[in-house]
């Protein structure tokens, strides 16, 4: 089987990153796996080796200090620092782990074309959406995803598993929970990104030939979603035809 790439995007809250890693799990089984982005590892069988965990935990501890600044453009720097290794880190996952998968929650190019309106609005809103995606790609280094999940999540439902994060992280916090809110995390800022999700998917889908999957998540649990994440990778990857935008 040749190497295929594959993200599960969406808002914040949508719960990309708890469904990527039970999917991923459940596919281990199958096949051989590096996941790329924060923490990465590769796995087989259940087995995990972790990738380079000093330099993940560097950008997890600077993550959490450059974010208590509230500073915009600090915050967006530590972002383009970050898809930049990216571009290095899944070259040299795959040399080392010879994965059949590569996934991850997010991918470095559609999310860094919608969330630069966040970091660097001066300068991203004056730009089309196929100029974002073509700086984003160059600027990371990798192609785009042979397969993306796309999990349709209501805004409120998304706000209410935001606080539920921060409570669990900062339960001692009593003057409020939206101290601890990023950028991008408040309602109508949820309410765009899913606009821009939308919208950017479809102009890079034009530039690129590859599948979406979108998943209503209010219509399964959080185990069906990555058991239908499981079960779609699994097809994709024994090349069972697809059309080109599915909606579940």
């Amino acid at each position: 089987m040749d190497l295929l790439r594959i993200s599960i995007i969406g808002i914040d809250g949508s719960g990309k990153s708890s469904t990527t890693l039970r999917a991923i799990h459940s596919l281990s089984y199958q096949f051989s796996i590096c996941k790329t982005g924060r923490n990465p590892f590769s796995i087989w069988k259940g087995d995990i080796f972790y990738c380079l965990p000093k330099v993940a935990n560097f950008f997890e501890g600077l993550f959490k200090r450059v974010d208590a600044t509230k500073k915009r453009k600090w915050i967006g720097l530590t972002r383009l620092l970050f898809v930049f290794f990216q571009g290095w880190l899944e070259r040299y996952m795959i040399q080392k782990y010879h994965p059949g998968l590569v996934m991850a929650a997010r991918c470095m190019i559609i999310d860094s074309a919608i969330y630069s309106d966040f970091y660097y609005p001066w300068i991203s809103r004056r730009m089309a959406i196929e100029s974002k995606l073509r700086v984003a790609q160059r600027y990371s280094r990798l192609p785009f995803r042979d397969l993306y999940f796309f999990l349709d999540t209501p805004i409120e439902t998304a706000t209410e598993r935001i606080y539920k994060r921060i409570s669990d992280a900062h339960p001692e916090v009593n003057y409020g929970r939206d101290y601890w809110l990023h950028l991008h995390e408040r309602e109508e800022s949820l309410r765009a990104l899913d606009q821009k999700f939308r919208m950017t998917l479809q102009v890079a889908q034009i530039k690129a030939s590859f599948k979406i999957v979108e998943i209503d998540t209010t219509k399964q649990t959080e185990e069906q979603v990555s058991k239908m994440v499981s079960e779609y990778s699994t097809n994709f990857c024994q090349g069972h035809p697809f059309e080109k935008w599915i909606r579940i």
